[in-house]
């Protein structure tokens, strides 16, 4: 998803198909994007400025300028700004239209849409600390996202964040490995992979006693076990498989070591069960030993590395993480015109467009 020189001659295939799936004009009306045309003619030319300033990689000065002689707008930058400063929900509309039509796929008949859930932040400029949160939900079988939202730092990584329908089979690392979240899961028709903390959850045996996770742990030698626990949720038991691999020495010595370098520095003391638990991935499934053993689990857990690489391309590749503004309002209507022009970079692959944007 590099950035390349604007090119006006695709702008027309662009919006073609973005208008197929959106009403530009009506949703930006209704959004408060476009309430007066004074030097904006129309959505679809305030839809362009956003791609030249976002994705584009210009300023707001090259922008206005790039938009007069272009015969797209009549703008200055000041003008500009205010624009885009009020385009954030308009933008947001036409980027969950797109992202929709990806969901919108028949699943085979008893398959379930393998799905990784994941989070990453962003920094603005002279910050030291992470200001803004992108939740997404990926799909490996056609190799996009199909789910994204923005919103401040301090909004934690939460499944409801996301689009999760029935037939989803979740898959989702320890940010995520909490009660409420896997109910969430349950509640939508979803099945679920989560990798937990060894504390993390509140388990019941068969008998409805509290489970010992750390006494399930596989005895030395052995590479996997499993047992079925009960996960408590307010007044909810989700019946669950627990799966319990253990990791190569390296890994192990590496996870501890971490641990106790992170207890020193807050004056805490690791406890022996953290230690030992340090030693193995564990994960809570709903999917049955029928419909995947304890192996093939955590293979599908380990698909969660293709959300983080297009996390990485997003921001490497597609420029997403270098914030070019403070004004909230204006970095958010930046930020969701990268999500666009990704979701119409990805498109263009699946021939859907006639060009890359």
């Amino acid at each position: 998803m590099s950035k390349s020189s604007p090119d006006l001659s695709r702008w027309a295939s662009i919006t073609s198909y973005i208008s197929r799936h959106v009403d530009l004009d009506t949703s930006a009306r209704e959004h408060g994007a476009l309430v007066r045309r004074r030097g904006v003619r129309s959505a679809a030319d305030l839809l362009q400025l956003a791609l030249l300033y976002g994705p584009g990689g210009m300023s707001l000065r090259s922008t206005a300028s790039f938009a007069v002689e272009g015969g797209i707008a009549d703008v200055c930058d000041v003008s500009l700004l205010d624009r885009l400063r009020n385009s954030g929900d308009w933008l947001t509309c036409i980027l969950n239209e797109l992202l929709a039509r990806k969901r919108d796929r028949p699943i085979a008949s008893g398959g379930l849409r393998l799905t990784l859930v994941d989070g990453s932040t962003l920094s603005s400029p002279g910050s030291s600390g992470s200001d803004w949160r992108l939740h997404a939900r990926y799909e490996p079988a056609i190799g996009a996202f199909t789910d994204m939202t923005v919103t401040p730092a301090k909004q934690a990584e939460a499944l409801n964040r996301v689009a999760v329908l029935p037939g989803d089979l979740i898959v989702h690392d320890r940010g995520y490995g909490r009660a409420r979240h896997i109910a969430h899961a349950v509640d939508s028709g979803a099945q679920f992979i989560s990798r937990i903390a060894w504390s993390g959850l509140k388990l019941l045996d068969a008998q409805g006693d509290p489970f010992d996770l750390i006494a399930a742990l596989p005895e030395e030698g052995a590479p996997i076990a499993q047992a079925r626990v009960i996960i408590v949720y307010n007044k909810k038991r989700i019946a669950a498989r627990l799966i319990m691999a253990r990791k190569p020495s390296g890994a192990h010595e590496h996870e501890s070591k971490r641990r106790l370098r992170k207890a020193k520095k807050n004056g805490q003391v690791v406890k022996a069960a953290t230690l030992k638990a340090a030693g193995f991935m564990i994960c809570v499934t709903s999917l049955s030993e029928d419909e995947a053993s304890s192996e093939k689990v955590i293979e599908l857990y380990r698909m969660r590395w293709q959300i983080e690489l297009a996390f990485k391309r997003l921001k490497s590749l597609g420029g997403f993480d270098e914030l070019r503004a403070s004004d909230p309002r204006l970095v958010k209507s930046w930020m969701l015109a990268h999500l666009i022009a990704a979701v119409l970079i990805e498109t263009a692959i699946g021939d859907d467009l006639d060009s890359p944007p």
